[in-house]
């Protein structure tokens, strides 16, 4: 348990100051300027007071035997000789603000890992360091053991983030729309707790309705898919991952291993987890506004009411856009509607009441949409006329909403003098929103979560796979980070179910009959060697071979590119589907994540790929089939006819079994896949596979 962190009994401030400038006094004024109910201590070695607060020149000499949490900000080498004092005066947990320690090389890893060992001799743990601090608004601690300057409210968001300036930019803009924040941290080098640590703790926190996180990279990326993946159920986790690429990652030669990136590997622990996922800070702001008062919609169709039309329409395209649907009214809302507005009202969805519409006008319209069965979300858009009673109006939006379980927005466009009108609302709890988009992406995001947390879960399959018959080809190239060849790829993919043509390989010309008798016309021969990768790149395979001759012909020339003796494979030739690509990239800490996406110019150009965590469920599999932009093109579109979906998701599960069952395979592509219309499973006709 973190109580002794979050909720400490007395606090130490190790390098507290008179300079107001400093980190040790503006820790010591924010705990007593927010009012910890504890006893705070300022330590500094000249003594004196600080603030009007007696200091000590030691935590030794504190008269207090319940010091739980100690904030520390000297000098990085100091560190380790006062965790020994600490250690003796019994302190739970450091907060250690000081930089020095592995961010700046390996004399501060070396620095660091003295700090860690001093504190767990003693049974302390460090939170950082090079480290904002911890806040906890609620009422009954109110600790801000932080030396930043955002004030604290009380609310029941709870903020995680590893940058500070990110974090603190979340709280800001929490507080400047009237609300406050539960608990929050930055964590800094996060050397000894953890931050799944901390989001567990915020988990069981019956205060926390909500939780944002921001991330950078993951120190234990399997601990914080276990821990996120218990939360999610209960309470939404709202994330973005900073860093759109892997910095410093080093090219590799798959399509998998280069579409696979921390990006990817964070979309596919957020979609195991449950935890919905931004690219933009601002949009899970605004969602998180929302899911802060308001219960997740029972579905995606959405109710509109507006007082002029072009934000109507704004408000329209971007619910279509974000998988919404416009919600249909039925005979008896349709007739209430049209008994309780003015006669030139329009009365479809968007409900328009006119600019002229007063509060019973708006009343009458938000409950009638609440009532529809069919309609599980409503936003309310009002531009403050000069000519209606603004302030009755929130009055009565709010009593319409009031007995209501499916979440209200309201979007409202007015100007300073007219603020109270936003600040009754939000009193009310209603998430109030400037813009008609932001209001949709809110409840949108609403609805993902929802989606997410009702979906349906299953375990994995144990489908009928050889495991033996695999482990005894990979066995062979364990150890030696290489390809395996052609031919004993497909062995292996086959061995696990996976489609592929017939074959056979060869290695003089005295077996191209053979393998001709085996595989038929037409076929495609390639060359079959680990070292040559990118087989049609350096002329290695030849395609739509029609006879014998033609065949003979193509041998010939791969004798002349390769040699005598190269060994070949002889592969019927599928007939085409729709090109997909799938494919297996080892991720550290993880584990392995599956990809899939389109093929051909998709994947080159487009790179429409996703990624999941292996092993996969079928709805897993499903999920991420779904998870491209193209998926349309896949489940039939403009009159063209679906892929086989069920066989299809199998594939990938089957491929995903493969990676869970040899940790060693470090990249894996089928590229390409040829997926074909129902009752015909799809064909992997190329593979890659290496094994480290």
């Amino acid at each position: 348990m973190l109580d002794g962190l979050f909720r400490p009994r007395a606090v130490g401030v190790i390098g507290a100051s008179g300079n107001p400038y400093s980190i040790g006094h503006i820790v010591v004024k924010n705990l007593t300027h927010y009012g910890f109910v504890g006893p705070v201590f300022p330590i500094n070695p000249k003594g004196g007071t600080i603030r009007s607060i007696q200091a000590y020149k030691s935590i030794l000499d504190v008269p207090c035997d319940t010091i739980d949490l100690v904030n520390i900000s000297i000098r990085n080498v100091y560190v380790p000789a006062v965790l020994e004092e600490c250690g003796q005066k019994g302190v739970k947990f450091a907060i250690v603000h000081s930089a020095g320690f592995k961010e700046v090389g390996p004399e501060g890893l070396e620095l660091e890992r003295k700090m860690v060992e001093t504190a767990h001799k003693h049974g302390i743990r460090i939170f950082g360091p090079n480290s904002q601090g911890i806040q906890n608004a609620d009422p009954e601690v109110s600790v801000y053991a932080n030396f930043t300057f955002v004030p604290q409210k009380p609310g029941n968001i709870s903020i995680i983030a590893q940058g500070g300036g990110m974090g603190e930019m979340l709280k800001l803009h929490l507080h400047n729309v009237g609300l406050g924040h539960r608990m929050y941290c930055s964590y800094g080098n996060e050397c000894d707790l953890t931050m799944p640590e901390i989001l567990e703790y915020y988990g069981q926190d019956e205060g926390t309705r909500v939780i944002m996180m921001q991330t950078e990279s993951f120190k234990d990326p399997r601990a914080f898919l276990e821990v996120a993946a218990k939360i999610t159920p209960h309470k939404p986790i709202l994330a973005i991952k900073a860093g759109r690429t892997a910095e410093g990652s080093k090219a590799v030669s798959s399509h998998t291993g280069a579409l696979v990136d921390q990006v990817k590997m964070a979309e596919a622990m957020y979609r195991k987890a449950g935890v919905v996922a931004f690219t933009d800070t601002h949009q899970m702001i605004k969602a998180a506004i929302a899911m802060s008062t308001k219960n997740p919609p029972p579905g995606n169709r959405i109710g509109m009411i507006t007082n002029t039309g072009g934000p109507g329409i704004q408000a329209v395209d971007e619910a279509i856009g974000q998988g919404l649907v416009l919600a249909e009214w039925s005979e008896k809302g349709t007739r209430k509607l049209a008994e309780t507005q003015f006669a030139e009202a329009s009365l479809g969805n968007p409900v328009d009441v006119v600019a002229t519409a007063n509060q019973d006008h708006y009343h009458a319209a938000i409950s009638t949409l609440l009532a529809e069965e069919d309609t599980d979300m409503v936003l309310v858009f009002f531009v403050t006329a000069p000519f209606t009673d603004i302030d009755a109006i929130a009055v009565r939006i709010k009593e319409a909403t009031a007995e209501s379980d499916k979440p209200v927005v309201v979007v409202v466009e007015t100007y300073s003098e007219n603020y109270r009108l936003i600040e009754n609302l939000r009193a009310a709890d209603l998430p109030v929103y400037e813009f008609p988009e932001d209001g949709v992406r809110a409840l949108a995001a609403m609805t993902r979560y929802a989606g997410l947390r009702d979906r349906v879960r299953e375990d994995i399959p144990e489908l009928k796979v050889e495991k033996a018959k695999a482990e005894a080809i990979i066995k062979s190239y364990r150890g030696q980070d290489s390809y395996l060849t052609q031919e004993d790829a497909f062995a292996v993919l086959s061995s696990y179910g996976i489609r592929s043509p017939r074959m056979a390989g060869f290695t003089s010309a005295r077996g191209l009959e053979g393998a001709a008798d085996i595989v038929g016309f037409p076929c495609v021969l390639k060359i079959d060697s680990a070292d040559v990768v990118h087989k049609s790149d350096a002329g290695g395979v030849v395609l739509n071979i029609g006879d014998m001759d033609e065949l003979q012909g193509a041998y010939d020339g791969m004798v002349d590119s390769f040699g005598a003796g190269a060994s070949c494979l002889l592969m019927e030739q599928a007939p085409k589907g729709r090109e997909l690509i799938a494919g297996v990239a080892a991720s550290e800490g993880l584990g392995s994540l599956v990809m899939f996406g389109l093929g051909g110019i998709f994947v080159e150009v487009m790179k429409d790929v996703a990624a999941a965590v292996a092993p996969l469920s079928t709805p897993e599999a499903d999920e991420l089939v779904q998870a491209i932009q193209g998926y349309a093109v896949l489940s039939g579109t403009r009159g063209q006819e679906s892929v086989d979906l069920p066989a299809l998701s199998e594939m990938l599960v089957r491929v995903s079994l493969l990676a869970r069952d040899f940790p060693e395979i470090v990249e894996m592509d089928l590229n390409p896949i040829f997926a074909y219309p129902k009752g015909r499973a799809p064909v992997a006709v190329d593979v890659r596979l290496r094994v480290a």
